[in-house]
């Protein structure tokens, strides 16, 4: 078996022809295990593809619901048309975060077929699914579900009024955006966290000064949720906030501050994201060293390593998701590293974030993981060689 990735992927490449070429090398040594040397690649691809799917089946089929969850998430990361049955007859299940996830996947393989299940599912028990599925037919649909939307603004659960007021905002009924603002003085918080969500996701200019006046709240959880809910629509406008935030004693205000000072022009924000690389809260300095990573910079790479050998595994995971986002020259080893941590959340971001990564460094470190002692990590990891070799 190989060492690390670079062995089976040297030289960066991607691509099917790259992969087919990796595969080769990897056949040679022989590995993976159930595929011949004798098989040419493009056999061996299609083996492996179809042990990737049984393991999938297996894993929908287990009495975890954790597990029949990581194989519906899975299966919708991996964008193959192959797997739209497997994802329907995943929104059927008894749990409803399979249900959700199975919806969510759905999206990024066909529109059609998440408007289908959509309509199911928006009669949903749980209130999520429900909400999920009304924004979703908002989104993907809206004009042929007006009226249909309409009736959901009087639904007693909260998240399914927002829902379907913010499909409705998005297909030109800017009167229901009262709807959420309303919310935002309930007395209730998490009435408005919901509100504050949607409004983020509706992300207009109209919308935008309201997210704004947030980060004026007493409340620390009021201004990271406005932080969260503006993301990348942030302005030049909000630097002096930006810059006063990073400064609180609320290590989650400095960790979302930091992430919107990536999104504005770097001559303004470099100097001071360098510092945050250097804040005793792991996850701002990992949210730091990831905004750097946005302008290109290298000051903060070591940051990446060093949080991945720290002992919370909370930092540890978190490290391994935003590899797949951020560009290193060595992302390969250091997801190859985070493979083997004995955390199981931990392998799981990991697995997500190779199959993010792609290219062919990312097939032989998933052709280990699918292998893993874990049955929903090795979900993750069939879902992300299925995405990887479609």
């Amino acid at each position: 078996m190989f060492e690390n990735a670079e062995e089976c992927s040297r030289g960066g490449v991607t691509g099917r022809r790259s992969l087919v070429w990796v595969l080769g090398l990897c056949l040679m040594a022989g590995w993976p295990h159930g595929v011949l040397a004798s098989d040419k690649p493009d056999e061996a691809i299609g083996k492996i593809r179809e042990r990737c799917k049984v393991v999938l089946d297996k894993a929908l089929g287990n009495e975890n619901a954790f597990v029949r969850s990581a194989a519906a998430r899975a299966a919708g990361e991996s964008g193959d048309p192959a797997l739209v049955g497997f994802l329907n007859k995943a929104g059927k299940d008894v749990y409803y975060n399979v249900r959700l996830f199975a919806l969510q996947g759905l999206k990024n393989i066909s529109i059609e077929d998440t408007v289908l299940l959509a309509e199911k599912l928006m009669q949903d028990s749980n209130v999520w699914v429900k909400a999920q599925a009304i924004e979703y037919l908002g989104d993907l649909a809206g004009e042929g579900y007006r009226e249909t939307l309409r009736t959901y603004l009087k639904d007693p659960d909260p998240p399914v009024r927002f829902a379907a007021a913010a499909a409705l905002v998005k297909i030109g009924e800017t009167d229901k955006l009262k709807v959420l603002l309303d919310a935002l003085d309930h007395p209730d918080v998490t009435f408005q966290y919901h509100a504050i969500a949607y409004l983020g996701k509706i992300g207009t200019d109209e919308v935008y000064p309201h997210l704004v006046h947030l980060l004026e709240k007493p409340e620390d959880e009021i201004r990271f949720y406005g932080l969260k809910a503006i993301g990348d629509k942030v302005k030049l406008d909000l630097l002096p906030q930006l810059q006063a935030l990073v400064k609180s004693p609320n290590p989650s205000l400095r960790h979302q501050a930091a992430l919107e000072l990536g999104y504005l022009p770097s001559h303004f924000t470099r100097d001071l994201l360098r510092e945050l690389c250097q804040d005793p809260d792991g996850m701002v300095r990992i949210a730091a060293a990831v905004a750097l990573k946005r302008f290109g910079q290298k000051h903060c790479d070591g940051v990446f390593e060093n949080a991945l050998k720290d002992a919370d595994y909370g930092i540890r995971s978190t490290a391994a998701r935003v590899l797949g986002e951020v560009k290193l020259e060595d992302r390969p080893r250091l997801l190859r590293m985070a493979s083997d941590d004995p955390n199981t959340r931990v392998r799981t971001s990991t697995a997500r974030a190779i199959g993010m990564m792609g290219g062919a460094e990312a097939f032989p470190l998933l052709l280990r993981l699918l292998s893993d002692s874990n049955e929903a990590i090795r979900a993750y990891a069939a879902g992300n060689l299925l995405k990887l070799t479609r």
